[in-house]
């Protein structure tokens, strides 16, 4: 569990280094009726160097990189417009 107040409800499967997905509850975060969605994120060794990368083959960014208590986390699309994020390990 990395969150559990009524603002941040969060929960992972497995621990640590070993968790391997998670869930939260976005009501808060999300516009009224939006629908339940998924994330994929892909560990990356530089979150900024992917992004960089990324816009040279043609993806965008649709949230740029910042520092979060989890990683330093990206959301961004490739050339198809596909969604994904990426999450750097900042110990």
């Amino acid at each position: 569990m990395v969150g559990d107040t009524d603002e941040f409800r969060y929960t992972t499967l497995g621990e640590g280094d070993n968790a391997k997905a998670g869930i939260m509850d976005a009501s808060l975060f999300l516009p009224e009726g939006a629908p339940p969605s998924w994330h994929v994120y892909f560990a990356v060794d530089n979150a900024d160097d992917v992004v960089a990368k990324t816009l040279t083959l043609g993806g965008a960014v649709l949230q740029p990189a910042q520092d979060t208590p989890f990683g330093r986390n990206a959301a961004l699309t490739d050339p198809t417009g596909a969604e994904f994020w990426i999450t750097q390990d900042i110990g």
